[in-house]
């Protein structure tokens, strides 16, 4: 066995996925992490995105969940994201995204590679499953919010909360370059998983929803 192929067996597997309803639509993003501790299985959702943003943000988080330093290989169906990475595809748009994902590549030793979308690969179909579901979710926040009634929830779990107000959506490029500059030592703008929203949050703390009492709500009511 060559060096190249242990370092290979040392990579922490993850799948990432993105999904859409409508192009633009609510969406939603999943992703597997396969470790020597196990799967876990991570999603969220926006109110009003696109596949390609989805695609995207599964990548992001799947990163933002592990350490840095390490050996990842990165397995995904989009041939947006995996060619705009190995075959340097221009990138036209979801500038802001590019950079957030570029930072967490930054992190760690990652390896793309693109797998067949609904084909014989059992994680990447858990993952487009859950990104899927997740999707979903965000379509009924969105539908219940509108009509100001509470969201059901299947007996026994914790209710889904909508947002009190209107869903704060990304800040533009500019926004963030002008915030960068103000950041304090150990703060960095992250990516509410609730309501889509951009906020500045610590390193240190590393907190995945922002200010707002719906999301924090979401936060606390959030199955363990």
């Amino acid at each position: 066995m060559t060096a190249d192929d242990r370092n290979r067996d040392a990579e922490i597997l993850a799948y990432a996925d993105g999904s859409c309803l409508g192009n633009p639509g609510p969406g939603g993003w999943g992703v597997l992490i396969v470790g020597r501790d196990g799967m876990r299985e991570y999603s969220g959702g926006e109110p009003r995105t696109t596949n390609n943003r989805m695609e995207l943000t599964a990548a992001i988080e799947a990163l933002r969940r592990l350490p840095a330093g390490a050996a990842v290989l990165l397995r995904s169906d989009s041939q947006y994201l995996v060619n705009t990475i190995n075959l340097r595809w221009k990138r036209n748009a979801n500038t802001d995204l590019w950079k957030e994902l570029d930072a967490e590549i930054a992190r760690r030793k990652v390896r793309f590679e693109w797998v067949r979308g609904h084909a014989d690969d059992a994680l990447n179909d858990r993952a487009d499953r859950l990104a899927l579901q997740a999707a979903k979710d965000a379509a009924d926040l969105g539908r219940t919010a509108s009509r100001g009634a509470p969201a059901r929830t299947a007996p026994g779990q914790p209710r889904a909360v909508p947002p009190a107000a209107p869903v704060s959506l990304p800040a533009d490029e500019a926004t963030l370059n002008t915030l960068r500059p103000l950041l304090k030592e150990g703060e960095t703008v992250r990516r509410c998983i609730h309501c889509g929203g951009m906020f500045v949050s610590s390193e240190r703390y590393k907190d995945f929803y922002c200010a707002l009492i719906a999301c924090q709500l979401a936060r606390r009511t959030r199955p363990a």
